[in-house]
C-alpha cells in the first residue's frame, strides 16, 4: 500500500481547484472532495495492483482521478473491467461511513448532507460516457468484448466525444461554473489528443500482439485480395485471430502472427494476404 501512495501524484488541476476552495473560503468542501477522490482512485490502483499490473503513476484530478499502467491493450477486459469498477465502489463504503459518524463531535449532520452530496456529484460524474472517466473507459471495453480493436477504439471515441458535445451545450444554457468549465475543457483537450494518437496506439497494439499470450482464438474469413495491413485492423483484444482466406475456390489459414511478422518484419503493407499461403499448398 505504502508502494501506491509513493505514486500519487495531484494534477495541477486539482491544485487549482484546491486554491479556489481556500481562498473562497470553502476548505472544509475542498478537503471532503480530496479524501474522496483520493480513495476513489486508490481503490482503482488496489484492484490493479492486485491483478499484477504494473502501476506507473497515480494521478489525482477534481473528478477522480487516473492511474497510469504499463498497458498496450492484451491484457485481459474482464481484469480492466473489474479495475475501473474498482473505483466507483468505494463510493458505497465511504457513504456508510459518513452515516456513521453522524452525531460525533467532528461529523455534524450538515458534514453528512455536504460530503454524500460530494460523493453522489463526483461518482454519477465519473459513470458520464465519456473518456477518460470511469463511464467512458467501460464504454471502451464493452466496444472491445464484441468489436475488432480499431473499431471498438473508433466507436468508444465517437460516443464519447458525442456526450462530450452535448454536455457542453448544456453548460451554454446554465450559470457560468468554473469548475465544470474547466473540467469539461480538460476532457475536450484528452479527446481531441486520443484522437490525434488513435493510429499510435493502434501501432503500440499490433506490437504488443506479437507477443500476446491469449488463448481463445477466433475465425475470420476474408478475400485473399485483402491487403494485409487492413487484415491488421481486425485483430480483437484478448483473442487470436485465424484469417481463413477465400482465393480461387480454395481456402487457407493463416495465423495472425504470420501477418503481424509480414507486416513489421518485411513491410508488406498492402500486399494481399493471400501471398502469406505457402507455395507447396
Amino acid at each position: 500500500m505504502i508502494e501506491l501512495i509513493k505514486k500519487v501524484r495531484v494534477h495541477p488541476l486539482f491544485w487549482l481547484v484546491i486554491a479556489a476552495g481556500i481562498i473562497t473560503g470553502h476548505f472544509k468542501e475542498v478537503l471532503m472532495v480530496f479524501v474522496i477522490v483520493f480513495v476513489h482512485e486508490m481503490g482503482h490502483s488496489v484492484a490493479a495492483y492486485m491483478l499484477k499490473w504494473d502501476i506507473k503513476k497515480i494521478e489525482l484530478l477534481p473528478f477522480g482521478g487516473a492511474a497510469q499502467v504499463e498497458e498496450n491493450g492484451t491484457k485481459p477486459i474482464k481484469e480492466e473491467m473489474a479495475i475501473v469498477l474498482a473505483g466507483p465502489l468505494q463510493h458505497l463504503w465511504l457513504w456508510a461511513l459518513s452515516f456513521a459518524l453522524v452525531g460525533q463531535p467532528f461529523w455534524s449532520e450538515s458534514d453528512h448532507e455536504l460530503f454524500v452530496a460530494h460523493n453522489a456529484a463526483i461518482v454519477l460524474f465519473n459513470l458520464l460516457p465519456i473518456y477518460p472517466l470511469d463511464g467512458g473507459r467501460m464504454v471502451q471495453l464493452a466496444c472491445l468484448a464484441v468489436w475488432p480493436y480499431k473499431r471498438a477504439m473508433a466507436a468508444s471515441l465517437g460516443i464519447s466525444v458525442g456526450f462530450l458535445a452535448v454536455a457542453l451545450s448544456i453548460m451554454l444554457f446554465l450559470p457560468f461554473h468554473l469548475n465544470l468549465f474547466v473540467i469539461l475543457s480538460f476532457l475536450a483537450l484528452t479527446n481531441g489528443l486520443e484522437f490525434k494518437q488513435r493510429n499510435y496506439r493502434f501501432m503500440r497494439f499490433l506490437m504488443a500482439k506479437q507477443t500476446d499470450r491469449a488463448t481463445k482464438s477466433i475465425h475470420a474469413r476474408v478475400s485473399g485480395q485483402l491487403p494485409i495491413r487492413d487484415a491488421l485492423a481486425l485483430l480483437r483484444r484478448g483473442q487470436v485471430q485465424l484469417f481463413v482466406i477465400e482465393d480461387g475456390g480454395n481456402r487457407y489459414t493463416v495465423a495472425e502472427k504470420e501477418l503481424l511478422q509480414a507486416y513489421f518484419a518485411e513491410a508488406k503493407l498492402h500486399a494481399p494476404v493471400r501471398t502469406l499461403v505457402p507455395p507447396a499448398v
